[in-house]
């Protein structure tokens, strides 16, 4: 890894940064849904909202779309319909804060999916930033005595879910154009969701929905959902699986924080101690890559010189 490269890899991050951010700031406005509509029928409108922004912003591309382009599509589509299926039924049985630290384990299922599938071992340090990661996150979701209830087994679920959308994300954005892969995916994950929600729950009525309601939708379909997915697909052409979910774990710390600041969730010092830990297994995964950049930098002088010695 080249110093330059390694620039690209930063700001690919930072724009992870940015997503984990929006998508902690999502899970209070999903938990206002998921008590305002039917849990199916919430994701699923929130689906139709973000395809029908999609489809006005990228006519074109999705019309020139080749049936390859639909198949790998369809990989995140069939992910992502788990990852909300059991993020909106958790929200359900659970709290915000619970399932944004719960969902957030998927940072070491991760690079164990990874060594797994792939036969690649990730470097200690991605190991140790993932580990010190998992300890904040269990610091600040679980206390003794805290009893495990369906909700949450339901947003572990999501975990697993979320680990596998990260891997199906590095490997079709590399594929697919950014664009391109965002509309056809959360095109038929609209027609699914919509499907699944007519057959087992009542359809809702629109008039009845507060302003509220109407504006956690059009937030969680355009920030969430368009913004999100096209920043995440962008950022993991250039950086690895394992490193993105390292940076995704800071999801469950801006949760906590907005769910705290909105009132949904009290504040307690182990939340503190818990993001304190995440932000450290961050780092430590950053360092990992400024010192290989510097080792590589380091190389290429050496080897430059002795081509010149000689």
């Amino acid at each position: 890894m080249t110093e330059n490269s390694y620039r690209k890899i930063l700001l690919a991050d930072l724009t992870l940064v940015l997503v984990a951010f929006i998508w902690g700031a999502g899970i209070p406005l999903s938990a206002v849904l998921a008590r305002g509509i039917s849990p199916i029928w919430g994701t699923a409108i929130r689906m139709l909202a973000a395809a029908f922004f999609l489809i006005i912003l990228f006519p074109k591309t999705i019309l020139t779309s080749t049936l390859q382009d639909w198949k790998y599509s369809l990989i995140q589509t069939l992910i992502l319909t788990g990852v909300f299926l059991s993020m909106t039924y958790g929200l359900t049985y659970s709290t915000a804060s619970k399932q944004s630290f719960i969902g957030g384990l998927n940072v070491i299922m991760v690079p164990l999916f990874v060594w797994g599938l792939y036969k690649i071992r990730p470097s200690g340090w991605l190991f140790a930033g993932a580990a010190i990661t998992t300890a904040g996150l269990l610091i600040m979701g679980f206390t003794p005595g805290m009893e495990f209830n369906f909700g949450d087994f339901l947003s572990f679920i999501m975990a697993i879910f979320y680990a596998v959308q990260v891997l199906g994300a590095e490997y079709c954005s590399r594929r697919v154009e950014t664009a391109r892969l965002v509309a056809l995916h959360i095109i038929m994950l609209s027609v699914i969701l919509t499907v699944l929600a007519l057959i087992f729950e009542p359809v809702p009525d629109p008039r009845g929905f507060s302003m509220k309601i109407w504006a956690a939708i059009l937030c969680v379909s355009l920030l969430n959902t368009v913004l999100c997915f096209i920043l995440q697909f962008r950022a993991q052409k250039v950086t690895s699986a394992t490193h993105v979910a390292v940076i995704f774990s800071l999801e469950g710390v801006f949760g906590y924080m907005l769910a705290v600041l909105s009132g949904q969730d009290p504040f307690y010092l182990r939340g503190a101690i818990g993001g304190i830990f995440v932000i450290c297994g961050m780092l430590i995964t950053e360092l990992e890559g400024i010192i290989t950049a510097k080792r590589a930098e380091k190389l290429k002088a050496e080897s430059e010189s002795s081509e010149l010695s000689k």
